[in-house]
């Protein structure tokens, strides 16, 4: 299975789960559009709690790294249209999430590009799970 999260434009972020030819709207339809040709997110978050930037699969769950909504999120599989949150503003803007060569998952702070309240020692790579 393949995911996209979707920075949307005004209202709507998305996580996609890719299918080959799917028409995923943009820019005809943001967010959940129920609207024939075209394939709907299976979560659509407001742009102020999310504002997705990266994504990785990590212990068999999609994990989105959020900006604006400063918050890691993690979806199963078996259910896309759950998730579950951590860092919730705790560690600022969220950038990036990867899969570290022994396996843990860090992610990447991004403070200090005029749009966080930067600490002093940002930005920083945070190993989360530990």
């Amino acid at each position: 299975i393949m995911y996209a999260s979707e920075f949307g434009q005004n209202t709507w972020d998305e996580l996609n789960v890719i299918r080959a030819g799917g028409n995923y709207g943009w820019p005809e339809v943001e967010g959940i559009g129920r609207r024939s040709g075209y394939v709907d997110p299976v979560q659509q978050w407001a742009t102020r709690d999310a504002s997705p930037s990266g994504i990785t699969v990590h212990d068999g769950e999609v994990v989105i790294a959020n900006l604006r909504g400063e918050r890691l999120r993690r979806v199963p599989p078996a259910d896309p249209a759950t998730s579950t949150e951590s860092l919730t503003g705790r560690a600022g803007r969220l950038r990036d999430a990867v899969v570290a060569p022994d396996g843990s998952l860090w992610v990447l702070t991004n403070n200090t590009d005029g749009r966080g309240s930067p600490a002093p020692d940002d930005d920083r790579i945070l190993r989360v799970g530990d």
